[in-house]
């Protein structure tokens, strides 16, 4: 089991100089400056066939623009929960399967839930797809060319209103291991990455 602790300022600018505004002294379009601290913990645990991990990255909520000096609190950074899991099953020798999940959980907004399934197919060749509730469908292939290299593609659809400006998204990826010790220590071993 790995267990992580972060801590950092957010550094909050806004700058309306330049706006044309219906009302000039609207005192939602102020230039504001703010900071903010925030702390987050995470836990990961991880065997050769499954992983879990729980992580808030930041628990401290931060109300950026408030109604010190505005008229209402917008633009609010509340504690967001991560949780998520895999597993590899071994179909054969030569195929694995990878089914996996990560919800997502804010006050205010309902929970997002991703699962994905992947397929790798001799340690070199794999293709999954996945689903984001009431979102979106994703698809993706990579190769690996090398021990080190490894290229693919994805594509993700929209199927929620936004679908009716785009027409989804593509990406090319290349994932490149350095082999560097000091950063692969339990990742040769963590199911997300056979």
């Amino acid at each position: 089991m790995t267990l992580g602790l972060k801590a950092g300022i957010n550094l909050f600018q806004t700058n309306f100089d330049g706006f044309v505004l219906n009302d000039p002294v609207d005192t939602a379009f102020l230039n504001n400056n703010q900071t903010f601290f925030n702390i987050g913990a995470g836990a990961y645990f991880f065997t050769e066939t499954y992983y879990l991990g729980l992580s808030v990255p930041n628990f401290l909520p931060n109300k950026h623009l408030d109604s010190s000096n505005t008229v209402a609190p917008i633009g609010i950074d509340e504690a967001h929960f991560f949780f998520t899991g895999g597993y590899v099953f071994n179909v054969s020798d030569n195929v694995k399967l990878k089914p996996a999940f990560l919800a997502k959980a804010v006050s205010g907004s309902p929970i997002a839930l991703d699962v994905t399934a992947n397929v790798l197919i001799q340690e070199r060749f794999e293709i999954g797809a996945a689903y984001r509730l009431d979102d979106s469908f994703s698809g993706l292939a990579s190769f690996r060319v090398t021990p080190e290299l490894r290229i693919g593609y994805a594509y993700d659809y929209t199927t929620t209103a936004l679908g009716d400006f785009n027409s989804g998204t593509h990406e090319v990826f290349i994932l490149y291991d350095l082999g560097l010790e000091i950063f692969n220590k339990g990742y040769e071993k963590s199911p997300r990455f056979f």
